[in-house]
């Protein structure tokens, strides 16, 4: 077996430790911007989504009866 093989449970564990380092890591948490037009944006995008909820409900119930 190659010496610079990684043996699967090694691998595990170093990923592991890398997901909880990345938690704290300033470059990997999202920085949140307030524009007025972004929080529009993101009002939309939620009536949006809500919008396809009810139609996909809607659809469901009409399929059912």
């Amino acid at each position: 077996m190659n010496a610079h093989a990684i043996a699967y449970p090694s691998l595990q564990r170093r990923l592991i430790i890398q997901r909880q380092r990345a938690l704290f890591l300033i470059r990997t948490t999202q920085q949140v911007r307030t524009s007025p037009g972004l929080l529009l944006t993101e009002i939309a995008r939620a009536a949006v989504s809500v919008i396809a909820l009810v139609a996909w409900s809607v659809s469901l119930l009409l399929i059912a009866s």
